[in-house]
């Protein structure tokens, strides 16, 4: 048996040792480490690209189809980014795919600075829709009660008239009777 074992896929010849090539039911493998480490990470990167290839088709024709019905069918924004996450396994899952197209994307490309760009343009539109406040259940019994005074006097301002109150039509609002004032059961009020 020759000390010296060639590489059937780089051609180079290499000591017939496991540092150079790995171990099989026979011996030694045909291809040296380099070669076959080299093939387990291409293989390992096609069977990831095949992976989002399919998610990518998949939220597509997702979308195409609920969109084909039209009408009321047509998803919300907020229903078909829902659904999405799901597809890519949720918040983090879509995270790490979107990291995972910015690594491999040139560095300094036209394409990561899109991506940036792309980024900071949802989390100020997320925030401007107040999606940087914390959540409810998160949220005190006095940040809950807070929250709530605020959007009523939003929603009486608006309603009143776009970010104006008069003094006047709130000094005209009845003022609801206090417990002593209340009627009584059987009474009428007047």
């Amino acid at each position: 048996m020759s000390e010296l074992k060639s590489c059937v896929a780089c051609g180079r010849t290499y000591p017939r040792t496991t540092d150079n090539f790995h171990r099989s039911k026979d011996g030694f493998h045909s291809r040296c480490r380099r070669c076959r480490n080299k093939e387990g990470r291409q293989k390992r990167q096609k069977k990831t690209n095949e992976k989002l290839d399919r998610i990518e088709r998949g939220a597509v024709r997702l979308f195409t189809e609920a969109a084909a019905i039209g009408g009321a069918h047509i998803p919300h924004s907020s229903e078909l980014i829902e659904v999405i996450m799901q597809y890519f396994g949720g918040v983090r899952g879509f995270g790490n795919a979107y990291l995972k197209q910015f690594y491999d994307a040139p560095p300094g490309g036209a394409f990561r600075t899109k991506m940036l760009d792309s980024i900071v343009r949802l989390v100020s539109a997320n925030t401007a829709m107040g999606g940087a406040k914390k959540p409810l259940d998160l949220m005190s019994e006095e940040e809950l009660e807070s929250e709530l005074r605020r959007q009523i006097m939003q929603a009486a301002m608006g309603i009143a008239q776009p970010n104006v109150i008069e003094s006047q039509a709130v000094q005209a609002l009845p003022v609801p009777p206090t417990a002593q004032e209340a009627p009584q059961e059987g009474e009428v009020a007047t």
